[in-house]
């Protein structure tokens, strides 16, 4: 079973068609059984939220909601609260890159989004690798104050910061790692080699990312069994179920 924590609905630009086939043909041709998922495109972040939220409803056996939320806009808390009244998301995602902002500066916004977080148990994922916007530290300021959220880091920290980030994951304990991008194999056996199994989340990154390289990285690094089960599955589905029960 492979759950991919990290996947992106994708949108004709001239048609404006959300490419739902396109998701179904790589999750059967890769052996994807779930994806969280979420999408930057629409009218407006609400109305692609909406969108996220119709898929689930409409599959929810395939697919698990990630909202995205940025808080560089006057009505980002009024957002994150009403999308934390939807049962299909169970993740909210901020990307500083995409929306070209630095975390620190906006913590009147991302502090109270976080509270809602936090009270309606959703897990929060975030973007990092590629630049002084997309710094893990500057998302740990934000672990450090809301223990109870897990913070799941993108990319294994990113090209930029994929080695520092071993040692902040290892004294953060509501920090996990999401595994697409990265395939520099030094950096993949030093992460491995000193995180415990239970802090990691396979994704993909699809369709920004092809999903065949994310899985292929793998076959190289020889994990254990018990390793892979958690990576693929059990994690995502502990996280999960965890969520679900609080």
């Amino acid at each position: 079973m492979i759950i991919d924590f990290h996947a992106h609905l994708d949108r004709n630009p001239i048609s404006k068609e959300y490419l739902v086939e396109e998701q179904f043909a790589d999750m059967e041709k890769n052996h994807i059984d779930k994806r969280v998922i979420s999408t930057f495109y629409g009218s407006d972040i609400s109305a692609a939220n909406d969108e996220i939220a119709k898929l689930v409803k409409s599959y929810p056996d395939q697919f698990i909601g990630c909202a995205v939320i940025n808080p560089k806009l006057d009505d980002s808390v009024e957002e994150a609260e009403r999308i934390s009244g939807f049962s299909e998301f169970k993740v909210v995602e901020f990307d500083s890159l995409e929306h070209g902002y630095r975390p620190e500066k906006f913590q009147y916004n991302i502090d109270p989004i976080l509270r809602i977080c936090s009270r309606k148990h959703l897990i929060v994922k975030v973007f990092t690798g590629a630049g002084f916007y997309t710094m893990p530290d500057q998302w740990a300021y934000y672990s450090r104050r809301f223990p109870d959220i897990t913070f799941v880091i993108e990319h294994l920290g990113g090209e930029d910061f994929r080695y520092g980030t071993v040692e902040l994951v290892n004294e953060e304990p509501n920090l996990m790692m999401e595994t697409s991008y990265e395939t520099e194999l030094p950096a993949l056996h030093k992460i491995f080699s000193n995180i415990s199994a239970d802090r990691f989340l396979y994704g993909s990154n699809f369709p920004s990312n092809y999903t065949e390289i994310s899985l292929l990285k793998f076959q190289y690094l020889g994990l254990d069994q018990e390793t892979e089960d958690k990576l693929f599955f059990e994690n995502a589905e502990r996280l999960l179920a965890l969520q679900e029960n609080l």
